[in-house]
């Protein structure tokens, strides 16, 4: 039997045994490492959700006693036990229609679990988590906060989006604590991460998609499914066969000529083989928090209304016949600017 099974196994019959149906065989135990004075019955009192729970932890640990245990064990602890804090994101910037549960957002607007951040036509968001991670939104884009939650016991986070309808993007800190997560579901996906930059997108019933700028993610049709692993430059394809094999990306397209007029200015990318359109964002930063606007084009060229003394950031990226995005170019107005990822 695989341990990862026998571990499920046990889980599900200690729960059993002590009444703790919580418990779910779906989720992989949380390590916590016993430090000087940790007692367990201490522990559970603390930060589970009840007291008796330290037999749960004991059972599964093959503890003998729990008030004895060693300096520097490592114990696997089921998260449903543990206790969990809420927190709270906020809108960092948005440009046009954004609503947070309906009502408009504003800079410093909170974001929690059950709340649902949507966009309009020709709008962006940027929601800055507690651990710096951001998520942003374009236009007619819409994410629901399923989860957003600090673990008492070690400071892990425990974050669950869904993404309802458009496209978001994820800039996910590192993890500092191995027990924490990141998932992001679609009705055809679930994307987990442990510290990467990486794009959603759902498309209607039929299709959703992912692409990893950075690092890498796991995805699967839902959490019950085995993941299919996808490193930087490639992505997937959902549908309601399933997680299709990982499809390398375009590369990110070059810069060919900014033409400046009195009210605008046209941004030029060079062509690229396989291209189907091309995505042309401006920002007023380099880690583009602050979206001036964007277009979808059938060209590698678009035009945008800006004021003559204009400073911004370009990002360019091109769409192959999969309606899969390609790897970002990011340019300043004089010139290339190095990657934020």
């Amino acid at each position: 039997m695989k341990p990862m099974r026998a571990w499920k196994t046990l889980l599900l019959t200690s729960a059993l045994l002590l009444g703790a149906t919580r418990v779910s065989a779906a989720e992989e135990p949380l390590p916590y490492t016993m430090k000087q004075g940790d007692i367990l019955l201490t522990l559970a009192r603390d930060y589970m959700t009840r007291e008796a729970d330290y037999l749960v932890v004991q059972r599964l640990n093959g503890i003998a006693d729990p008030r004895r245990i060693p300096v520097g064990t490592v114990l696997m602890i089921p998260p449903a036990i543990l206790r969990t804090e809420p927190v709270t994101g906020e809108i960092a910037s948005f440009r046009g229609t954004v609503t947070v549960n309906g009502k408009d957002a504003a800079v410093g607007t909170k974001v929690g679990e059950g709340m649902r951040v949507e966009t309009g036509p020709s709008a962006f968001v940027s929601i800055r988590l507690p651990d710096a991670s951001a998520i942003s939104l374009p236009s007619q884009s819409r994410i629901l906060v399923t989860r957003l939650r600090r673990i008492a016991l070690t400071g892990a986070i425990d974050d669950d989006f869904k993404l309802e309808a458009g496209r978001a993007r994820m800039s996910v800190t590192p993890f500092r604590d191995p027990g924490s997560k990141f998932r992001v579901t679609t009705p055809l996906s679930v994307t987990a991460v442990r510290g990467t930059d990486f794009r959603v997108a759902f498309e209607g019933e039929g299709k959703a998609m992912t692409e990893v700028v950075g690092g890498k993610v796991a995805v699967a049709p839902d959490v019950e499914k085995p993941t299919t692993a996808v490193g930087r430059g490639f992505g997937v394809i959902a549908s309601p066969d399933g997680v299709g094999d990982p499809i390398a990306l375009l590369p990110a397209p070059q810069l060919a000529n900014i033409e400046k007029t009195a009210t605008g200015a046209t941004i030029s990318a060079k062509p690229l083989d396989g291209a189907r359109k091309y995505r042309i964002a401006l920002a007023a930063d380099a880690r583009f928090t602050e979206v001036l606007d964007e277009q979808l084009s059938d060209t590698p060229s678009a035009s945008f209304a800006l004021a003559p003394t204009a400073t911004f950031f370009i990002r360019l990226t091109a769409i192959d016949s999969n309606g899969l995005e390609g790897l970002p170019g990011t340019f300043a107005l004089s010139g290339a600017v190095p990657a934020t990822r």
